[in-house]
């Protein structure tokens, strides 16, 4: 297998993903699942029926390329927090309960992710996705059960380009999200950052995948 081949994308929207990738679904999706995929109910949608979001995860549990659940957690930006809160604790126990990694949706409330993730699913991993708020960087590593996916921001985020330093690899994936840009873009730019060359990260970030995600 190449290097490009092996590039590995820990979330995506894009269904016509060219890499290895987890790709996002939804319950209107169950007829044509990818090869990889997660599940898991946004903040955005925290009014969701419980009961119908349980039985979704039942029938997904036992299919081998369902890896992870996500993304779900906490949005200020919407309303409901009480109602978000509750959709959050019900999928952390369901990911305790099967158990896998958890791809997190977190946007200033990450003292509340972590508190709740630690409360109910403390032995799982947990993906802080789309991170791009490089203050918290520090935060978010001291949290050992917590591994950082970074995006297509990376490009020409300055500040979350000098905070790529701080994330140890083995704590670190790339993604594309639901983003237009070339996954390869970004493991560009993060190789030269850290001053790897792309094989090595590459072959890093896959090891990390695999001990993440359990796939092989």
């Amino acid at each position: 297998m190449s290097d490009l081949e092996n590039l590995f994308d820990s979330h995506t929207h894009h269904f016509d993903a060219k890499n290895r990738a987890i790709v996002q679904i939804t319950k209107s999706s169950l007829e044509n699942l990818p090869v990889y995929f997660s599940f898991g109910v946004h903040p955005q949608e925290s009014l969701r029926d419980l009961s119908e979001i349980e039985e979704t995860f039942r029938k997904l549990r036992e299919m081998n390329g369902f890896l992870a659940i996500g993304e779900i957690g906490l949005d200020n930006r919407y309303d409901s927090f009480q109602k978000q809160e509750e959709l959050y604790v019900f999928q952390l126990k369901i990911a305790a309960k099967f158990p896998k990694p958890v791809i997190l949706h977190c946007v200033n409330s990450w003292d509340r992710c972590r508190f709740l993730h630690e409360k109910h699913a403390p032995e799982t991993i947990l993906v802080y996705h789309g991170f791009n708020k490089a203050s918290i960087t520090q935060q978010v590593l001291d949290y050992t059960k917590s591994v950082i996916s970074i995006g297509e921001s990376v490009l020409t985020n300055h500040k979350l380009q000098s905070c790529i330093k701080e994330i140890p690899t083995d704590r670190l994936l790339l993604e594309t999200d639901t983003g237009n840009g070339k996954l390869i873009d970004t493991y560009w730019m993060v190789a030269e950052i850290k001053k790897l060359s792309l094989h090595a990260l590459i072959e890093q970030l896959d090891q990390n995948a695999k001990r993440i995600f359990n796939y092989e």
